[in-house]
């Protein structure tokens, strides 16, 4: 389903402004690198894999060509359109209203800008100076 209208609706609501801090639309460079781009410099995620299951096509792409799904998240969005980072206060409010209008939404995990080792997360990503994100986890079927 489209998420164009009713991410702008959630964004127009004068009940939820503020909401939504950013929108990550993922398109090539894969899930972290799109996300990293959108967070402040200095915080970080980690995105749970198990939040979602990628479609069947995705699978079958990833077998014809010898790949893991892990192997493909760094060129493929595996089922994820469009990543928002909302205030955690409002979170409930925004993924209901998007319910409602017919969208899938789950949370794939938590921005923190807790001081961490950083080893393994996609930074600076395409040039931009944004926040930290990695992958964790096994997808669920």
């Amino acid at each position: 389903a489209l998420y164009t209208g009713p991410l702008l609706r959630v964004i127009e609501d004068p009940a939820l402004e503020g909401a939504i801090h950013s929108l990550s639309h993922v398109t090539g460079g894969g899930i972290a690198a799109n996300l990293a781009r959108v967070l402040p410099d200095g915080t970080w995620t980690e995105v749970d894999r198990a939040t979602w299951s990628p479609l069947p096509v995705f699978r079958h792409l990833a077998e014809l060509g010898g790949h893991t799904l892990e192997d493909l998240e760094g060129a493929w969005n595996l089922g994820i359109g469009m990543l928002a980072v909302v205030d955690a206060a409002k979170a409930a409010a925004v993924s209901d209203t998007l319910r409602a209008a017919g969208q899938t939404v789950w949370q794939v995990g938590q921005i923190s800008s807790e001081t961490r080792d950083l080893t393994g997360f996609e930074r600076e990503a395409k040039g931009v100076r944004g926040g930290a994100v990695r992958l964790v986890g096994a997808y669920a079927r």
